[in-house]
């Protein structure tokens, strides 16, 4: 089962990854650093991989967090100056913006991690999710 998604994953799957691309994309999972191996390990699939899922990644939470800033200005700040109801966009805007924004940091860094590890042993490891949009970017 492990030889047959292994297969699926990339190209190169099979081969041993460098020890120069090994480490491209471990440090490719550094918050902003996804560029490192995109532009840098060129010449190597294993980097590559591990970039475009660290960019995907990266741009998800990006958009995240500016879809709650926006929600947070509009339901919290503008509707929430309104007279008794306000008190509920407050508090709409509120649960948005930290307990499910704690949620999505605490995941990220668990992904983030757990991408270095998978990257640092040398494995083609797909995000759930954000692999298969990272397979279709053309970098």
């Amino acid at each position: 089962m492990a030889d047959a998604t292994l297969k699926e994953i990339g190209p190169a799957a099979e081969e041993r990854a460098s020890s120069d691309a090994v480490l491209l994309a471990a440090l490719g999972y550094v918050p902003l650093l996804f560029f490192l191996p995109l532009f840098v390990g060129t010449r190597e699939p294993f980097a590559r991989f591990h970039g475009r899922q660290s960019l995907v990644l990266f741009a998800a939470v990006l958009v995240f967090n500016i879809g709650v800033g926006i929600t947070d200005l509009v339901l919290g700040r503008m509707l929430g100056g309104m007279f008794l109801i306000g008190l509920f966009f407050r508090a709409v805007a509120w649960l948005i913006h930290y307990p499910a924004g704690l949620v999505v940091a605490l995941a990220y860094v668990a992904v983030v991690i757990a991408g270095i590890a998978q990257a640092a042993t040398g494995q083609y490891w797909r995000i759930p999710v954000v692999g298969v949009f990272a397979e279709r970017l053309r970098l």
